[in-house]
């Protein structure tokens, strides 16, 4: 999906779909793993492109502990 059409995902949507605690994105946020929130108002939302990468990446590095 386009940037302009992007879903934005709050962090407790975003923590659902992960398996983590809303503590966890923050975490995840402050380390660099997860792109800055955007604030809309004085909710903070992620784009649901970046929710998407983050978990592919995840994939890819499970699998990659997996080969010999």
């Amino acid at each position: 999906m386009n940037a302009i059409g992007d879903r934005l995902l709050s962090l407790r949507e975003v923590a659902f779909r992960i398996g983590v605690s809303v503590r966890q994105i923050y975490r995840l946020i402050h380390d660099g793993n997860l792109p800055p929130s955007i604030k809309v108002g004085r909710a903070a939302r992620i784009p649901e492109s970046e929710v998407n990468a983050f978990i592919e990446k995840l994939k890819g590095r499970r699998g990659a502990s997996h080969t010999p």
